[in-house]
C-alpha cells in the first residue's frame, strides 16, 4: 500500500551487472498495486539507486494567504481637513486564509543497519540482480488528528484490491493500522547465465522477495493484525503454516497462502509473521526457487526483522 498511488514499494538498486533497473515496473506492482492481486506495497516502500523511493508522503507546507498590509494613520494633527485618519485594513470577506497540508506520514532513511535485509543472506552466491535501500515510514505530526488524517480499516478485504486488500491509498493505511513505523524492502536474484537485457519477469528462474514490516502501537489498538489474518485466510486461502514451511521460532505466527504469479511462476507465495508488536508480510515470487529456499529466506526475514 500512498498519497495519490496505491501502497507504492520500494524500487530496486543496481547490483551486479543484472537487468535490476529493467524490474522497476514490476517492482512497483509487488507490495503495491500489481494486476494479480499480490501486492508489494509503502513504502513503503527508500532511497534506491535506480528509481524513486515509495512516496511516505512528507508534504511540505502551504503558504498561507496573508491579509494585505494596512496603511499607517496618518496623525491626526496633520490629516487634511475633513478626512479622518485612515485605519488598519481588514481582510475581505470574499479572501481564504489556507492552512498548512496535513503531514500524515513521513520518510526517512533507516539508520545503520536497522531492519535491513541482506541480499546475499537470502540468495547465498547471487550474481545477479537488484536490492531496494529500505526506507521507513512514521507517522506525521497530524497524524492522530482524525479531521486533518483520516483513516479506517474496513470491516471486510476487498480481495479484488491488492495487498493488503484495504482500498487505502498508502498514507491512509499507515493512518488506518496505527503503526509507529513500516519499513519496506525488495531483492531480487537472476539465474546465472541469464540475458542481462531481459525483464527479470520473463526470465526463467528468477526469484523476488518482497516484504513489509509494520511496528505496531503497544496492544494493536486498531486490530491491523486481526484484519490482516482475516484477509489472509479470505483472499489468499491462507493457512497457518509448518515447521518445513516456515521455521518455527520462539513466539512466531504464521500464515502462507499463495496468488498468482507476476514472474511465470506457478504461484507466488504470501506468508504473514508475527510476533508481539512486530508484523510482517512477505511476497516470494518466481521460478526459481529449490527445495528448502523459501523457508531459508522467511528465516532470513525472521531474523532480521521480528
Amino acid at each position: 500500500m500512498e498519497a495519490g498511488t496505491r501502497d507504492a514499494s520500494p524500487q530496486p538498486r543496481r547490483g551486479r551487472p543484472a537487468a535490476a533497473a529493467l524490474a522497476v515496473g514490476c517492482v512497483l506492482g509487488l507490495l503495491c498495486g500489481c494486476t494479480s492481486g499480490v501486492s508489494a506495497g509503502p513504502a513503503a516502500p527508500a532511497s534506491a539507486t535506480t528509481g524513486t523511493a515509495p512516496p511516505g508522503v512528507d508534504r511540505p507546507s502551504a503558504t498561507g494567504m496573508e491579509a494585505p498590509p494596512g496603511v499607517e494613520p496618518a496623525p491626526t494633527d496633520q490629516a487634511p481637513t475633513g478626512l479622518a485618519p485612515t485605519a488598519l485594513a481588514e481582510p475581505g470577506p470574499s479572501m481564504t486564509v489556507i492552512e498548512d497540508a496535513a503531514q500524515c506520514t513521513v520518510r526517512r532513511e533507516l539508520a545503520g543497519a536497522d531492519r535491513r535485509v541482506p541480499i546475499d543472506e537470502v540468495f547465498p552466491g547471487w550474481s545477479s540482480g537488484g536490492f531496494s535501500d529500505p526506507g521507513e515510514v512514521v507517522p506525521g505530526r497530524d497524524a492522530a488528528d482524525p479531521a486533518r488524517c483520516p483513516g479506517e480499516l474496513p470491516t471486510n478485504p476487498y480481495c479484488d484490491e491488492t495487498l493488503p486488500w484495504t482500498g487505502l491509498l498508502f498514507d491512509t493505511f499507515v493512518t488506518a493500522s496505527g503503526a509507529r513505523r513500516v519499513v519496506d524492502g525488495y531483492l531480487l536474484a537472476m539465474p546465472h547465465g541469464s540475458d542481462p537485457e531481459a525483464p527479470p519477469e520473463k526470465t526463467p528462474g528468477t526469484r523476488v522477495v518482497t516484504y513489509r514490516l509494520l511496528d505496531l502501537a503497544p496492544g494493536d489498538p486498531k486490530g491491523v493484525g486481526a484484519y490482516l489474518d482475516r484477509s489472509f485466510r479470505s483472499c489468499a486461502q491462507a493457512r497457518p503454516a509448518t515447521t518445513s514451511e516456515v521455521p518455527s521460532a520462539a513466539g512466531i505466527e504464521a500464515l502462507i497462502g499463495t496468488a498468482p504469479s507476476d514472474y511465470r511462476a506457478p504461484a507466488a507465495q504470501l506468508v504473514l509473521l508475527r510476533r508481539g508488536d512486530h508484523l510482517v508480510w512477505a511476497v516470494l515470487d518466481g521460478g526459481g526457487w529449490r527445495t528448502g529456499e523459501r523457508a531459508h529466506a522467511l528465516r532470513v526475514l525472521v531474523a532480521h526483522l521480528l
